[in-house]
């Protein structure tokens, strides 16, 4: 009964390191994607701000060709004026050129309207662009480390899966599946030792005969609190 402890003891401590090695590569897998999902966060906005760009630079294009017209028209009413010969007429003309000219000017003030927003964009896309640039050199040069940590993590567990596996097969089928259940509803703590005749995993006392059975170690005994593998050192 001894052996079969000492082999369930120690096929516990395997599956404790390889429960740990699991959460250590979960946690560098988080955090390549962590690193991942920033840089895709960055590059959406700097996306983002490109499209609204491009449709500013559509408007912006609209209107400087409307101001255009609108130059044209005012210099064609212009030209008008020295062959006007009424009066009504010339004031009509003026009136004209008048209400072009406010047209324009309106147009001009939404011209520089638009290309403050398009500065203000190209600024804002500047720093996006700069910080992704930096994220990406950021991203790379760590994950060629978590590369290599998730390597070396991953011979780490390969080799003590092997040696678990040669353990496992020393064990009876029916303790080897007992012990798994357990270890996996306690938390990883399957097996664990008794102290001043309690149990070191729920510290509850244990039956004096459980525990005087316990010291002559024949047979294999479990909490009747938690149902953990007990054993006494």
């Amino acid at each position: 009964m001894q052996e079969k402890l000492n082999l369930l003891r120690e096929l516990q401590e395997i599956d404790q390191e390889l429960a740990q090695a699991a959460a250590v590569r979960q946690g560098f897998e988080d955090e390549s994607q962590g690193l991942t999902a920033e840089q895709d966060r960055v590059q959406v906005m700097a996306d983002e701000l490109l499209a609204q760009l491009d449709v500013l630079q559509q408007d912006l294009a609209q209107l400087r060709q409307q101001q255009g017209i609108e130059t044209d028209q005012i210099k064609k009413a212009e030209s008008r004026l020295p062959a006007i010969q009424t009066q009504k007429e010339y004031v009509a003309v003026l009136k004209e050129i008048d209400m072009a000219k406010k047209t324009c000017l309106e147009t001009q003030t939404q011209i520089s309207e638009i290309n403050k927003q398009i500065d203000e964009l190209e600024a804002d896309l500047a720093e996006k662009n700069t910080s992704l640039d930096i994220m990406k050199k950021q991203t790379a040069a760590r994950g060629k480390e978590i590369e290599a940590l998730l390597s070396e993590n991953e011979q780490k567990i390969s080799a003590r899966r092997a040696t678990r596996e040669s353990l496992a097969k020393d064990l009876p089928k029916s303790l080897l599946s007992k012990y798994q259940r357990i270890f996996a509803r306690r938390e990883g703590l399957a097996l664990v030792g008794v102290a001043e005749g309690a149990c070191c995993g729920c510290h509850m006392q244990l039956p004096p005969q459980q525990y005087n059975q316990l010291h002559r170690g024949t047979e294999l005994q479990s909490c009747p609190h938690c149902n953990r593998l007990l054993y006494m050192d």
